[in-house]
């Protein structure tokens, strides 16, 4: 199967994260789960990423911070922030970065406009 493109997606809620995945991989995109942003941060800058959905409360280093380290070095990649715990400070910062901001749970739909290599 052609990759559609390769999505990493960062929550330490796994489950939750899985099932971004998953839903993720029915439409033929293939994906990595981590539950750090430090852990997902060396293979997040591997040219194969190409879009990055990172949950904005992570142990340690946060989504936001998460998205703007590898934007500093791969600017291209495209970034999706959730959090179930938005603030307008937490969903300007995702939006300065270039980053889409989605609340939890999910609309996947939305997830999937994000996704589409068409946008």
């Amino acid at each position: 199967m052609s990759e559609l493109a390769s999505v990493l997606v960062v929550d330490d809620n796994v489950e939750y994260a899985q099932n971004i995945a998953e839903i993720l991989e029915i439409s033929g995109y293939a994906t990595a789960v981590f539950s750090t942003a430090e852990d997902a941060l060396p293979l997040a800058l591997d040219p194969r990423i190409t879009l990055v959905v990172t949950d904005y409360r992570l142990p340690g280093m946060n989504g936001v911070e998460l998205v703007r380290q590898i934007l500093s070095q791969r600017g291209e990649v495209k970034a999706v922030v959730i959090s179930a715990y938005a603030d307008d400070a937490t969903v300007l910062a995702a939006r300065q970065l270039g980053a889409v901001f989605l609340p939890k749970p999910v609309d996947f739909s939305a997830l999937g406009r994000v996704v589409s290599p068409s946008t």
